[in-house]
This record gives C-alpha cells, sequence and structure tokens, in this order.
C-alpha cells in the first residue's frame, strides 16, 4: 500500500507555494512570497515546515534551494489511490460506489464519468 501523506494545513501552504513555481526556489525567496501573502513567520518557521515536508519526502532541499518532489498532480494522486486501497480494498468501484450511495450524481456528472471511463 502506498502511504498517505499527513500533513497540516501550513504544510500544505507550503507546497502550494512550490506546486506555483517552475523549478527550485531560494529559501529566502520562499519566504518572501508568504511575507508578501501577509504570513508573518519568521525563517526558522519556514525552515521547521520544511524540514518536516523533507523528512516526509515531499520536499527536496539542496544548497538553500528547494522544490517539490512530486507535483500537485502526482501528490494528489498518491493520497487518492492510498484511499483507495486502504478502505475500498483497492477498488475503485468500492470507492464509486459508496461516494454514490452518500452523495447524489448529477445526470451531468455521470455523462462526464461515462464519456471518461469510454475514453480509457
Amino acid at each position: 500500500m502506498e502511504k498517505i501523506f499527513s500533513i497540516s494545513e501550513a504544510e500544505l501552504e507550503v507546497m502550494e507555494k512550490l506546486w506555483e513555481q517552475e523549478d527550485s526556489i531560494k529559501q529566502s525567496q520562499l519566504l518572501a512570497l508568504f511575507e508578501a501573502d501577509g504570513k508573518e513567520w519568521k525563517r526558522q518557521t519556514l525552515n521547521t515546515f520544511l524540514s518536516r515536508l523533507e523528512n516526509k519526502g515531499l520536499v527536496k532541499r539542496e544548497n538553500r534551494m528547494v522544490k517539490a518532489v512530486y507535483d500537485r498532480e502526482e501528490y494528489n494522486f498518491m493520497q487518492m489511490k492510498a484511499a483507495v486501497d486502504h478502505m475500498y480494498e483497492g477498488k475503485l468501484s468500492n470507492f464509486v460506489a459508496a461516494f454514490v450511495k452518500k452523495n447524489a450524481v448529477s445526470e451531468s456528472d455521470a455523462k462526464e464519468l461515462r464519456r471518461i471511463l469510454e475514453d480509457n
């Protein structure tokens, strides 16, 4: 089973900023982006979040440069896949059945799902 990454809201904010970058970014530039958004984080605060993310295998740091190991789509897929594997015996059909049972699926959503399944 793939690992579900458990990250805090603040760590997710860091990941969001990293995903917005095209490549590695200096830690000081990353801190400046948060300051521009009104976050009053100290350098050590950001460093703590980056250390946690690095320990979880989500961030890579080298020579004061930092980047996300996975892009947003890869991260979301791994989280979804791990959840389906863990909670629905690895069967997407079990997940969909549980979702449909608790949430009404609109006709347009059902049509789009059929199209996706037929195209793949």
